[in-house]
């Protein structure tokens, strides 16, 4: 919950109006040139063409309104979230694609439309949707032209919302099927396919892996990483991704005594009423924090001592409460008593599972049912001996009282329906069982409602917080000052090593985009204000700043540590391994093993023993047969391989089974594939990071 309205209000109108008020005040301080001004109204921007704050904040806004006033759903801030990202990834996919579709000439008619929602070609949304189907299985018109009417008429906002992306995601559709019926298979990719899968070899091979030392033993100097740098900093898996560094207190804001007490009040106050309703459940609804009403039996100890003692000995239609549990406050109303039939048994199991016949078992279960209703005294050694139930085979079989509603019914009926001392042969999805009944009883069972207010801090306790992570961000103006005042505190200065701008998750913060807007802003040492993260405030500290592209050194002064100690592991091991033939010998003095693959195919992705190699694995099926390789230099080992035997793929034949097949897999990435190719082409800038 955002530190904004913590004040409970129970209106739903209030809260409009509220939630109105506070889009329009921070929409008019976006468009009022505060701050950055016409810059900041751009969230985004598709091909060169702007998507404006306002208008993506009036599609969320009309989805936030249509869950709440059309499907009764609270939207928290996470949900929020949600919406907003569905939001924007059809915004990007209308900008992307639409035009597109309509250059192809492709429409969608009224007849059209009606025809997928309730005619000869019903979407699979709707058609296999059993609410919509007649008694015969199938789509029933009538019943979907009542649902889409009365969207139309009780639900205007969703309406809009649902057409528009019917109306999208059949014309994509027709596109991407357009773009399928394009692709084609020829006969040398079959071949190459066929040949990929149908190479094999078999041969020996000697790996020194690099995680085989300690990176300590080959030190990098300065200059050996400025080198090292030099020489790869362009390379594309070294691109860096924009991300910021940052670092943060959190300053919990914890319901103080004066809360406890104040809600406790709230919840006695509450306490006659619900004494004397005539609706449990609607007063419950509309007082309980969680909105719901569950009538659930009472299990004794579950309340404090005295609490517990009063709820266990209450009449029907007494209130105990409130008192706590936890964080919470409840007042617990005793619903009914009710007589709770129980039975206890023992039972020998013959499974019908792993392989085991039901005609076998059953003759199985027939001769036990025989020995055990001529002498009862061995029960217990038959369960020992047959019995395939894990759960009960340690106490002979015995399932101490339960109800009726526990176990399977036919267990259930055998347990119940005879009588005590009847012994009966059950037979369940598990099999056989061989049931004897050792008692029946009634139990009384007290079942209960509550009505449970959660401790809140109130105004004054975020108004003493909101003062100390105040004065703490006035004070502290430096990494070292923040951590040695945080420490001092009692708390800690957490660091965050990286935040790119699509990302929406801080570890250690609730809601967290306050905290995120707020770094996506910020220069390098600025210290923020309090900022709002659910129930808590947060201090921050901008600590850096990565830009796309080319990595700085201090930036990849880790990394590329460690792969200049990697990259002289490699040359001491080509070196150390240059020239030697003899495997057993080799891995003898590299104190490893010789090791093997047999038949691996060419498009095999990594070599027997966990080594994922692509470019290795080409080199090795490059040797012919008897050859031994020259050192091998891979991504994790240096590797001396010996050929046994490379055994060409042999004619392809009908390659028809082939092509289907990759096809199928080439039609499959089409959707995706379309997408993503449009989109790059026409370039997509997201600046919701500086908003959100």
């Amino acid at each position: 919950m955002a530190v904004i309205g913590k004040i409970r209000e129970r209106s739903g109108l209030l809260l409009v109006i509220v939630g109105g008020a506070m889009a329009a005040f921070i929409l008019t301080d976006l468009f009022s040139g505060r701050g950055g001004g016409r810059q900041d109204a751009v969230l985004g921007e598709v091909g060169g063409e702007e998507i404006s704050v306002m208008d993506f904040e009036k599609r969320v806004s009309d989805e936030v309104e249509s869950y709440r006033n059309d499907f009764g759903q609270q939207v928290n801030a996470q949900m929020q979230e949600q919406v907003r990202t569905s939001v924007w990834n059809e915004v990007v996919k209308e900008r992307v694609m639409l035009d597109q579709v309509m250059d192809a000439g492709f429409t969608l008619t009224e007849e059209e439309y009606n025809d997928i929602r309730f005619g000869n070609n019903i979407l699979p949304d709707f058609r296999n949707q059993p609410n919509f189907q007649g008694a015969d299985g199938n789509p029933d018109p009538e019943a979907l032209k009542q649902y889409f009417n009365n969207v139309r008429v009780n639900a205007p906002v969703y309406h809009e919302i649902q057409k528009r992306r019917i109306t999208q995601n059949r014309l994509y559709a027709k596109y991407n099927t357009l773009v399928k019926k394009s692709v084609y298979v020829n006969s040398a990719q079959a071949k190459d396919e066929f040949a990929a899968k149908n190479l094999k070899a078999t041969f020996s091979f000697v790996a020194k892996r690099y995680d085989s030392e300690p990176d300590s033993l080959y030190p990098v100097s300065d200059k050996d990483l400025r080198r090292f740098y030099d020489e790869h900093k362009t390379e594309l898996k070294y691109k860096q991704k924009p991300s910021r560094k940052f670092g943060y207190v959190l300053f919990p804001v914890k319901p103080s005594e004066e809360d406890r007490t104040a809600t406790m009040a709230d919840l006695a106050s509450l306490r006659e009423d619900l004494l004397s309703t005539t609706d449990d459940s609607l007063f419950i609804v509309a007082n309980s924090d969680d909105r719901t009403y569950n009538k659930a039996p009472y299990t004794e100890g579950t309340a404090d001592k005295i609490n517990d003692s009063l709820i266990v000995n209450a009449a029907v239609g007494e209130v105990v409460g409130p008192f706590a549990e936890g964080e919470v406050w409840k007042l617990v109303k005793v619903k009914e008593l009710a007589d709770l039939p129980e039975a206890r048994v023992r039972h020998i199991l013959l499974s019908t599972q792993q392989g085991k016949t039901e005609e076998e078992q059953g003759k199985r279960a027939d001769s036990l049912l025989a020995v055990v209703k001529k002498d009862r005294s061995k029960f217990e050694d038959l369960v020992t001996k047959f019995s395939d139930d894990p759960g009960s085979t340690s106490t002979g079989g015995v399932y101490e009282w339960f109800d009726k509603q526990r176990m399977v019914p036919e267990f259930t009926a055998a347990s119940f329906d005879q009588k005590v001392g009847a012994i009966t042969i059950a037979k369940t999805t598990y099999g056989f069982h061989i049931v004897e009944v050792l008692g029946q009883r009634t139990r009384q069972e007290r079942r209960v409602v509550s009505l449970a207010r959660t401790m809140r801090p109130s105004p004054a306790t975020f108004k003493e917080a909101y003062k100390l992570a105040n004065e703490f961000s006035l004070k502290n103006k430096t990494e070292d000052a923040m951590k040695a005042a945080a420490e001092a505190a009692g708390m800690q200065l957490t660091a965050v090593e990286e935040l790119r701008p699509d990302q929406r998750f801080v570890s250690g913060l609730q809601e967290p985009n306050s905290t995120i807007s707020w770094v996506n802003r910020a220069k390098v040492g600025d210290v923020s204000e309090p900022l709002e993260a659910g129930d808590n405030y947060v201090v921050a500290l901008l600590t850096g700043i990565r830009e796309e592209g080319m990595p700085a050194l201090e930036d990849v002064r880790e990394l590329f540590t460690k792969e200049a100690a990697k990259a002289m592991k490699a040359d001491a091991y080509l070196a150390k391994m240059q020239g030697k033939t003899d495997l057993n010998a080799l891995a003898t003095e590299l104190g490893g093993s010789v090791q093997s693959a047999s038949d691996m195919a060419f498009n095999t992705f990594s070599i027997p023993g966990g080594y994922s190699e692509f470019e290795t694995i080409g080199r090795i099926f490059a040797l012919e047969n008897g050859q031994t390789s020259v050192p091998l230099k891979g991504d994790n080992a240096v590797y001396v391989v010996s050929m046994t035997n490379k055994v060409a793929p042999g004619e392809a034949g009908d390659l028809a089974a082939d092509k289907s097949s990759m096809l199928q897999r080439m039609e499959g990435r089409v959707e995706n594939g379309v997408f993503n190719a449009l989109r790059e082409s026409v370039g997509v800038k997201d600046n919701r990071h500086l908003f959100y």
